[in-house]
């Protein structure tokens, strides 16, 4: 009968530690499911079964206490790196909420996981957002759009693109449009309503008016602005909308979509601000699936549409969901990456 103190089991399982930088302080051996003690180069004990370390897939196990600091080290520099402090306490993991001061000494409270992920002061981000919708040129810009127009704009401060502006046409006519719709060249619907139905030349101003896009229009009888007329733009997409609306500057909506494609950089930036990375190379589309890694170090894909609109780590979804009072199945899922052996 083989010696338990000698078993070539427990001889294998303390060589194959070694190469993680520990040590197996247990000096019999009781099987493959079994959990034996051992030491990191830190001198944290543990405890694990020995399969996994012995049969192992994937990247080397670590230490559940060192991967705590490692997170806390990287936690508190991420939050010196923003010019930020810690209010009171101490950090005591990802799941747990802390009180921050920001550089400009706002306060406020969060998740630590959000500061990993790339949160940062919410007041601050809303300062930062009025700043962008209050353009110093703003006014300037309506002000040029109406007269191109030939009209008027009578606003005398500028307070955003989606508030409300009160401009006169050339023809005297007034009325209070969005700020985003004048910029896209809406102007006076009683002047469009007339032109529809006074407009001898109609169907030569679409054409025209189609042509300055380098595309043409296909419809051959005129039935007035509100009335719909087939179109083709140069890359051949064809549709259905209103002369008004191709006479006010609209065009093709698929090209425009093809403009406002979202490039891999993108991808990446959106990673990095949840501190973690993109690692595909190309972007096909937001229904195409790209590889993503968390700040953990988890790797999976998902469709670029289902970040966009906040999804992210499946697994580290798994460790949220995890109670404090479970701590020991989150030890055994960040070890192991299973929450059953």
């Amino acid at each position: 009968m083989t010696d338990s103190k000698h078993h070539p089991s427990l001889e294998k399982l303390k060589l194959s530690v070694e190469t993680f930088g520990w040590r197996c302080l247990s000096d019999t051996w009781a099987g493959y499911h079994t959990r034996y003690v051992f030491e990191c180069g830190h001198g944290h004990r543990f405890e694990r079964h020995a399969t996994p370390l012995l049969y192992r897939a994937g990247k080397l196990p670590v230490c559940a206490e060192c991967e705590d600091e490692a997170i806390c080290e990287r936690w508190l520099a991420k939050v010196a790196g923003q010019g930020g402090e810690l209010v009171r306490g101490t950090f005591t993991g990802l799941l747990e909420y802390y009180r921050l001061r920001c550089a400009e000494g706002h306060e406020w409270e969060t998740q630590g996981r959000k500061i990993s992920e790339g949160s940062w002061c919410p007041s601050c981000a809303y300062e930062a957002s009025a700043r962008r919708n209050l353009l110093s040129d703003g006014l300037k810009r309506l002000r040029a759009a109406a007269r191109a127009h030939g009209g008027r704009c009578l606003a005398t401060a500028y307070t955003g693109a989606r508030s409300y502006y009160p401009v006169e046409c050339v023809k005297g006519h007034r009325w209070e449009a969005e700020g985003g719709e004048i910029l896209r060249g809406t102007w006076c619907l009683r002047c469009a309503r007339s032109a529809s139905q006074t407009d001898a030349n109609g169907l030569t101003r679409l054409k025209a008016a189609a042509q300055s896009h380098g595309g043409a229009c296909l419809s051959t009888e005129y039935v007035g602005q509100a009335g719909k007329y087939r179109f083709r733009c140069r890359e051949g997409h064809e549709w259905m909308v209103t002369g008004q609306q191709v006479l006010q500057g609209r065009w093709c909506r698929r090209c425009a979509a093809d403009r406002r494609r979202l490039s891999i950089e993108e991808m990446r930036e959106t990673a990095a601000e949840r501190g973690g990375a993109c690692l595909s190379d190309t972007y096909v589309g937001k229904e195409h699936k790209l590889t993503w890694q968390c700040h953990r170090g988890h790797i999976w894909q998902a469709r670029a549409g289902s970040v966009r609109q906040g999804s992210w780590c499946p697994s580290c979804a798994i460790l949220d969901r995890i109670r404090a009072k479970n701590n020991w199945k989150r030890s055994r899922y960040e070890g192991t990456g299973k929450l059953d052996e």
